[in-house]
């Protein structure tokens, strides 16, 4: 068996595919190693064949890529939620999930149950505040600092 030439790969260029699942395998008793990459076709619902069947260790490892980027497994035995609730709707690892979420779960005393309510009430803020400095005191202080050094 000779080595995998990447120029001579089969590759459609013309269609760039968004979701791609990748497994690691390695072989301890061989020291080899094995990476598979297997592109969706669709964009709208990606769907792979599941290696269940084969490794059923990768049960969980499937479940949670269905549950945060929303990859379909075909022939998966439980292909359910595994992170997020239930009644999650959509799928938070994905790029086009809003960064403040679709829904705020809270507990509420009064009603000593869990509420769902849509997020209209975030607003944005900026987490980092801006620091305008005058780049004529700056160069002061660097050259100061220069003179410290050269002193010492």
């Amino acid at each position: 068996m000779g080595r995998f030439d990447w120029a001579e790969r089969p590759r459609d260029v013309s269609q760039p595919r968004r979701f791609a699942v990748v497994i690691h395998l390695l072989s301890v008793e061989h020291n080899q190693r094995l990476r598979l990459r297997v592109f969706c076709d669709d964009d709208s619902l990606p769907l792979v064949p599941s290696v269940t069947g084969i490794w059923p260790g990768v049960n969980w490892f499937e479940r949670e890529a269905f549950d945060l980027y929303g990859i379909v497994f075909d022939g998966h035995p439980d292909l359910r939620r595994i992170l997020t609730d239930y009644g999650f709707v959509g799928h938070p690892f994905r790029k086009d999930f809003p960064l403040i979420g679709n829904v705020e779960v809270r507990y509420d005393a009064e009603q000593k149950r869990v509420v769902y309510e849509p997020v209209t009430s975030v607003v944005p803020r900026v987490l980092v505040p801006r620091v305008i400095r005058d780049d004529a005191d700056l160069m002061q202080a660097q050259a100061e600092a220069a003179d410290d050094w050269r002193r010492n």
